[in-house]
């Protein structure tokens, strides 16, 4: 370690223990940007976006106190009729990820890491249930109702004893090196955390970029494998198809307010610890730089990556077939300043974990050409970030046998 990082973890660790009860992380790159005690936690309806970015910024007018760069971290849900959930923190440290890793290693290194025993695995969508779903969708395709929709489950992991957060959100930093890592403590008493791989939007004065990914496969230990999948996606038809949906979205909500909007004439690969993704990096110059990200954001929300096209009769289907309200689950979670700047990514690589229980959450992007059983399965396949950090890839393996 080099002393100006030396110098860095000493600072870091002058400013007391991580609790995950009160203090929001979000991770992008290399930097880490941490939000430490609960200065104010207030809650705005989403469905009016102009009455939620001004509500917004008057709470951080009020709430500015001596700090200029006050900063509030926020998590949207899925359901537009829903509130979203913000907190401005007493204290904003902003670090090098390595150097938080260290500290937050720190934190957990007395900890208690005696195995943690998986007692229940239950499924709010089973999978005799999600392949219906995905079957009932592609009916609708078959009426020319969708071009795609996202269909999604959610399982509740019950453990012996209550969950150590940190150690958790630790697994996630050491396991998983790209994505966009968070923790958020919900009003709930829980704590959304996970390692999304998608941007939904950034924002530094005038410049935007964008990140959707839209068609998957998972990674494989087997170089030949691996090259062999990485080539099946990139080739298939489906999720090309799939992925052109969404980037055709986001081209015509973005395109009216930028100049110079760059979008590439085919997609490229992108990898998780776990997943592989078709993925395409938009960029372009805002006509008006006082846009405030959440003027953008709330409206790319939900995309077609997470929700489907068209996005009204997606949304609608997926309230039907689903059976279960999604929550914060495929919502957004991130940050903005008074500027308007800020950074938002999708909520899914996810849990939210509260005492004995972590809840999980996995979906997949359903087409004409969509297989169920091929659905339900990549969906298995997503979940595997938060079973790894959670200590129970094999344990949940053996539930499901």
């Amino acid at each position: 370690m080099h002393a100006g990082e030396i110098s860095n973890l000493a600072q870091a660790q002058s400013l007391g223990e991580f609790l995950l009860d009160q203090d929001c992380l979000f991770v992008s790159g290399d930097s880490c940007l941490l939000g430490q005690g609960i200065k104010h936690r207030f809650n705005l309806p989403i469905a009016n976006t102009d009455y939620l970015v001004n509500e917004l910024q008057a709470q951080l007018r009020q709430h500015q106190g001596d700090d200029d760069n006050v900063i509030a971290f926020g998590v949207l849900p899925f359901c537009k009729y829903q509130t979203a959930q913000f907190i401005i923190p007493k204290h904003v440290a902003k670090w090098d990820k390595s150097v938080f890793s260290q500290w937050l290693n720190t934190q957990t290194a007395d900890a208690n890491h005696q195995k943690n025993t998986l007692k229940n695995v239950h499924y709010l969508q089973d999978r005799k249930h999600f392949e219906q779903t995905v079957s009932d969708a592609k009916q609708l395709f078959k009426k020319a109702l969708l071009e795609k929709i996202v269909l999604s489950k959610q399982v509740e992991l019950e453990f012996e004893r209550p969950l150590n957060r940190k150690h958790v959100l630790n697994q996630l930093l050491t396991q998983s090196q790209s994505g966009y890592h968070f923790a958020f403590p919900t009003e709930h008493d829980s704590v959304l955390m996970g390692v999304s791989p998608e941007l939904l939007l950034r924002k530094q004065d005038e410049t935007v970029t964008s990140n959707p990914l839209a068609g998957s496969i998972p990674r494989d230990p087997c170089n030949k494998v691996e090259a062999q999948r990485r080539s099946a996606l990139f080739n298939s038809k489906k999720d090309r198809y799939e992925h052109a949906v969404v980037i055709d979205d986001m081209r015509q909500l973005l395109a009216p307010v930028c100049d110079n909007l760059s979008i590439p004439a085919e997609p490229s690969l992108l990898h998780t610890a776990t997943m592989w993704h078709l993925s395409t990096v938009i960029s372009g110059h805002l006509r008006d730089p006082e846009t405030h990200i959440l003027d953008l954001a709330n409206q790319l929300h939900p995309t077609p990556a997470l929700c489907g096209k068209p996005t009204k009769p997606a949304y609608q289907h997926i309230l039907d077939l689903e059976g279960h309200g999604r929550g914060l689950f495929s919502g957004i979670v991130g940050w903005c300043d008074q500027q308007g700047n800020g950074e938002w990514v999708v909520v899914i690589r996810c849990g939210e974990l509260k005492e004995h229980v972590a809840k999980l959450f996995a979906g997949a992007g359903i087409v004409a050409a969509s297989d169920p059983s091929s659905e339900w399965l990549e969906t298995e396949a997503k979940l595997k970030t938060m079973l790894n950090a959670l200590s129970v890839q094999q344990a949940y393996t053996q539930f499901n046998k």
